[in-house]
């Protein structure tokens, strides 16, 4: 089981949170020797001067590609380091690029080691969980996919924010020029079909005549491959790229950069990949999440169920725009606007 030092990555955290408030290969991680199942880890307890001390409570993550990716599996590992140090945990354990093979393993030697929170980052780990979590009632299974279906009584839960796809494809539509923009999806599964499916809604929204294309590049890891679809776009005149296809996805930034267009980053801050091409990024705010949840197992009071959010509960929210935002002053009035819709009712998402 591979660990880091907390303190390597607490800068790159999320600063969002949830309501206003603060396959790869397998790789070199090692599963968790077999053993006889655990007694659970203490829970939360009140150290007596009325704060919760969690300092007992254990979290694992499984990724299915590297955790340094600048994406979405790099997003899970920043934030549940993140937690981990907030709440004065030990390190966070995770395990990288981990196949389909092994998913199983992985899952089992953590619930054995006694960890209460065992986050599966994708829906790809959907069925190994249902799978090994009725053999460990008192670990608690997060799966970071809110489509129905995911979640198994009693210690198996959903979550993710839903409507990430529809801010992409909103801030794509204000960003350009020639009125076609097109969102890559990395494989048609069902936790990357639904974002996909919302970009050309979200597009609409700001620009009813939009022209909007959507496909799937068949990868997740071949940036090259990414990067040459991409680039088949930007010739047929669209000026705004976006993404989400893990680590893929930095081949579709490169495109763009190499066309001289525009792309929106997806899942973490991805500015510093392309300075020059990257207008802004969506990011799901899985810290905020990740944090609530944790917060409900620690309290006792988890249930198996999809713990779902939408814009209006920061489940997805906008990075920096590093500057953009002078470059191109009509995008960033157009998402004020989104925003101001968001809060006044007028859009339900």
């Amino acid at each position: 089981m591979k660990k880091r030092l907390l303190a390597l990555l607490l800068a790159i955290g999320m600063s969002a949170t949830l309501f206003g408030c603060g396959g790869g290969s397998a790789s070199e991680s090692k599963a968790p020797a077999a053993s006889a199942p655990a007694a659970s880890a203490p829970a939360a307890t009140d150290n007596g001067s009325g704060e919760v001390d969690y300092s007992g409570m254990k979290i694992a993550v499984l990724l299915a590609g590297p955790a340094n990716d600048n994406g979405w599996n790099a997003t899970a590992y920043n934030a549940l380091t993140n937690i981990c140090a907030k709440y004065g945990l030990e390190d966070l354990a995770y395990s990288e690029s981990v196949a389909a093979s092994d998913m199983e393993e992985f899952l089992r030697g953590y619930a054995q080691d006694g960890y209460n929170m065992i986050v599966a980052h994708g829906s790809q780990f959907v069925d190994a969980v249902h799978k090994v979590a009725p053999d460990f009632p008192d670990s608690k299974f997060v799966v970071s996919f809110a489509g129905d279906g995911t979640q198994q009584e009693p210690n198996v839960a959903g979550v993710g924010p839903v409507n990430s796809g529809f801010l992409a494809g909103a801030v794509a539509a204000a960003s350009s020029k020639t009125g076609k923009v097109v969102m890559l999806g990395g494989e048609d599964t069902p936790s990357i079909a639904e974002l996909v499916d919302a970009f050309e809604p979200g597009a609409k929204y700001i620009n009813p005549d939009i022209e909007v294309a959507t496909a799937y590049i068949g990868t997740l890891t071949d940036a090259d491959r990414a990067k040459e679809v991409a680039l088949g776009y930007t010739k047929q005149g669209y000026d705004v790229l976006c993404a989400s296809a893990n680590n893929a996805g930095l081949g579709v930034i490169q495109a763009a950069d190499e066309a001289g267009v525009y792309a929106i980053g997806y899942n973490a801050d991805q500015y510093s990949q392309a300075p020059d091409a990257v207008v802004v990024s969506v990011l799901r705010n899985f810290e905020g999440m990740f944090e609530n949840v944790f917060k409900e197992i620690a309290a006792g009071t988890f249930e198996a169920k999809i713990y779902s959010y939408g814009l209006k509960d920061n489940g997805t929210v906008l990075s920096d725009w590093h500057g953009w935002d002078e470059k191109i002053p009509e995008a960033k009035a157009a998402m004020d606007q989104l925003f101001a819709d968001l809060e006044a009712g007028k859009l339900d998402k």
